[in-house]
């Protein structure tokens, strides 16, 4: 996982003026940003990146990044992207917009990543047995404790790499 939050300039701290930071001068730089969303118009605002983290393992066919931003009007954005390896699957991204960070903290501690878990169903289902019903469950949940564990997983990093910054 890759975190991105300089130290000395926590998010868990009152808004600042948007601008550079010396230790990586393209995080705080203010720019328009236009984050499309499945099912939803696309989030337009003016802001700068507070954070970044992503799960990029290329053994797994998916991965999770998250950025955090901070609006001009002192709002906060939170976008989840999740990304396939596989050029058949369409990457998928939701975003929101929160008042405060304790919003936005809370939206990322009670994401579900099971709603990012595809499942298609194999087989008639009139002429399966109960062991091949069976079978298709329980890959459907590991799958969802497998999504689950693996946000998990890069949600407790970024807080933990936010709290060390703090």
């Amino acid at each position: 996982m890759n975190v991105m939050n300089a130290a000395g300039n926590s998010a868990y701290d009152a808004p600042q003026p948007l601008t550079s930071r010396p230790d990586n001068p393209m995080l705080g730089l203010p720019r328009d940003h236009k984050i499309r969303r499945m099912g939803a118009r696309p989030l337009l605002f003016r802001g700068a990146e507070l954070a970044m983290c992503m799960s990029f393992t290329p053994e797994l066919p998916y991965w999770y990044e998250m950025n955090i931003y901070r609006t001009e009007q002192q709002t906060f954005v939170l976008a989840i992207r999740l990304f396939f390896q596989s050029d058949s699957e369409r990457d998928r991204v939701r975003a929101w917009e929160f008042d405060t960070l304790p919003a936005l903290f809370s939206q990322i501690e009670t994401y579900d990543a099971a709603q990012d878990v595809r499942f298609d169903f194999t087989g008639d289902i009139a002429r399966m047995s109960a062991a091949e019903l069976a079978a298709q469950s329980l890959d459907l949940a590991a799958r969802v404790a497998a999504a689950r564990l693996h946000f998990a997983g890069l949600a407790g990093e970024l807080f933990a790499e936010m709290d060390a910054a703090a």
